[in-house]
């Protein structure tokens, strides 16, 4: 039961772990993220002190309050983040922005990611799976990441910018991701211009990108419907590199991510498999294609969306509190770093029920049922991912097609690595064909 609201002045102080004395929760937090913030919730509430300027809010309603931020009251970005920002590179980006400058290229970028587009990327990504099956070696288990990272690239660029990069290209942004994703696990962030072998490899990686998408911006005419929108204001050059990359980046990874905790779940529910597979086998004989063949998708679609309960894209998403808040009966002060956590709320039994289980049919009809703010894999509000149905049309169609060539067979299952994102780590699968109909 939530506590009876109250105002910031008589608000009590919001509990939490109390951690060490030196370190507080840092040393917990770094050894196991997802078990910490899962335990805090589940000892301290629906409003938790992670640490000194730091609460997470685990309640749909105040994840909805945050992330829609009718009034105002919540930033994405500060002096400290612009910091750790610049640190990986791309400030100049969208998604490094806020307030009116973060408007108005939202409202650029946004023309390109149309409603035609999603039923392009349908298309795009069922040319692209055959290349895909000739990737993954058959009859033995197998690392699948390196091939599904191609295929996620090649069609994110193919989409939105006109053409596909090679797989030359592919790799360095791997690296790339590789960096970034390295940099965000470490509980000790060091200045970029020190020597260590970290930041080296992120400068090589960040000049490698850098190369890919000049080559990207030059090598087409805008034919691609993101690259005309960002093109059309006549940007500086620092302004396009660090919005296509970030575009690229985050489109790449996301999708990537979310076809392999996807198949890694197949693979233990043969069953659900099955009829994934007759599914697209029946689609691609009546030759649905764009909008139509993500409609005759739906029981993929389904164990997809589970899919991303379970293993959302990102697992933490922060904001700052731009003023004195109350939360749950609790005094959040301004200048706190808010944070709601997809890994929790969508673990949490009151809104879905088994919620560690594997259920596609809640996705059924009319939904789980939960409260907006229950289910956030893309996020919420303005700053939502611009994306999400591109990246859900890929994956949804990129799974089919998986499941509708092999049976998967799990060797080793993946094991959540909490960065940026959440990355399926160590993850193995044998791929065998099915015999032909499916």
């Amino acid at each position: 039961m939530r506590a009876t609201p109250s105002t910031p002045d008589t608000a009590a102080a919001v509990p939490g772990p109390r951690g060490g004395a030196v370190l507080g929760n840092l040393a917990e937090f770094t050894e196991n993220p997802l078990g910490f913030v899962t335990s805090a919730v589940r000892e301290h509430g629906d409003v938790v002190a992670l640490g000194t300027g730091n609460v997470l809010l685990a309640h749909p309603g105040d994840v909805e309050r945050v992330l829609v931020d009718r009034d105002g009251a919540f930033t994405k970005t500060s002096t400290r983040t612009l910091t750790r920002t610049r640190r990986r590179g791309f400030p100049d980006a969208m998604m490094n922005s806020d307030g009116a400058r973060w408007r108005a290229k939202r409202d650029r970028v946004g023309h390109g990611f149309s409603r035609s587009l999603v039923a392009t990327a349908a298309d795009v990504t069922l040319a692209g799976a055959a290349r895909l099956a000739a990737d993954l070696p058959t009859g033995r288990p197998v690392d699948p990441a390196p091939a599904v990272a191609r295929h996620a690239l090649r069609g994110i660029t193919r989409l939105m910018f006109g053409r596909a990069v090679d797989d030359a290209d592919a790799d360095a942004v791997g690296r790339l991701v590789d960096c970034v994703m390295r940099a965000s696990t470490s509980p000790v962030a060091l200045p970029g211009w020190l020597p260590t072998p970290a930041n080296v490899r992120m400068r090589r990686a960040l000049g490698e990108v850098d190369d890919v998408v000049a080559r990207i911006a030059a090598g087409t005419s805008g034919d691609g419907p993101v690259l005309a929108a960002l093109l059309a204001d006549r940007p500086p050059r620092a302004e396009l590199r660090d919005e296509l990359a970030t575009l690229v980046l985050s489109g790449f990874e996301t999708t990537k991510n979310a076809v392999l905790w996807t198949c890694d779940l197949l693979a233990r529910h043969p069953d659900h498999a099955d009829r994934v597979a007759a599914e697209m086998t029946a689609a691609v004989s009546a030759r649905h294609a764009g909008a139509g063949l993500l409609e005759a998708l739906p029981s993929t679609s389904a164990v997809v969306r589970e899919s991303l309960r379970l293993f959302p894209p990102a697992w933490l998403t922060s904001r700052e509190s731009t003023r004195d808040e109350e939360f749950g009966g609790h005094r959040v002060p301004a200048g706190t770093t808010v944070t709601v956590s997809q890994w929790v709320t969508h673990r949490d039994p009151r809104w879905f029920p088994d919620p560690d289980g594997f259920r596609p049919a809640r996705w059924s009809g009319t939904g789980p049922g939960a409260p907006r703010g229950a289910y956030f894999p893309f996020g919420l509000g303005p700053r939502a991912c611009i994306g999400a149905a591109v990246a859900l049309a890929e994956v949804v169609v990129t799974v089919a097609d998986l499941a509708r060539r092999f049976h998967l067979t799990l060797a080793t299952p993946a094991r959540p690595r909490p960065a940026l994102s959440l990355q399926p780590d160590g993850l193995r699968l044998s791929f065998t064909a099915r015999a032909r109909g499916g």
